[in-house]
């Protein structure tokens, strides 16, 4: 994985919208992943590589000479009490279970380690079954539910998932 930079933001902000499509279809609103995902994503991604907003944020990415297979963003300070926020993690659709989840985990992990975090922590939809499942392989641990505003207009029950820092990302 390298870091992210402006000039990624138009195929991260395509990926995480083709991803969302993928994973979050009967999740959220149909009108918003068919007509909005992608101009809102890349209004996001622009405002954070290009403007540097919610900073500090790193955003990383994963290729090959193929192009962009997955991203991976991470919020460093984003909670004293559970750690550095994983904000985003998505790989290309038809790339799924190829292991490159397990492999940018594994990366972030690292660089967690690098800033002395004893633990870190991710939000993820309570109904993104999948996502929970690749999450509890890797070690994750569902610590708490909150409701959360979404992108869709939506309010929607989320779930932390909490690593210590000392776990391994799982075979």
């Amino acid at each position: 994985m390298r870091r992210a930079g402006a000039p990624d933001t138009a195929a991260i902000a395509r990926l995480h919208a083709d991803s969302w499509r993928a994973a979050y279809r009967g999740l959220l609103d149909d009108a918003y992943l068919d007509e909005t995902v992608f101009a809102e994503r890349a209004a996001l991604w622009h405002a954070r590589l290009v403007e540097g907003r919610d900073a500090p944020l790193e955003a990383w990415v994963l290729e090959d000479a193929r192009g962009l297979r997955g991203f991976a963003s991470l919020c460093p300070l984003a909670d004293p009490a559970w750690g550095p926020l994983i904000d985003n993690l998505h790989v290309r659709p038809t790339l799924r279970g190829e292991g490159l989840g397990r492999q940018m985990m594994a990366a972030l992990q690292q660089r967690i380690g690098d800033l002395g975090a004893p633990r870190y922590h991710l939000w993820v939809l309570e109904g993104n079954v999948a996502a929970r499942r690749f999450y509890a392989r890797v070690g994750g641990i569902e610590q708490t539910r909150e409701i959360h505003d979404m992108p869709d207009g939506g309010r929607y029950p989320c779930l932390r998932v909490v690593w210590a820092q000392d776990a391994s990302p799982g075979p």
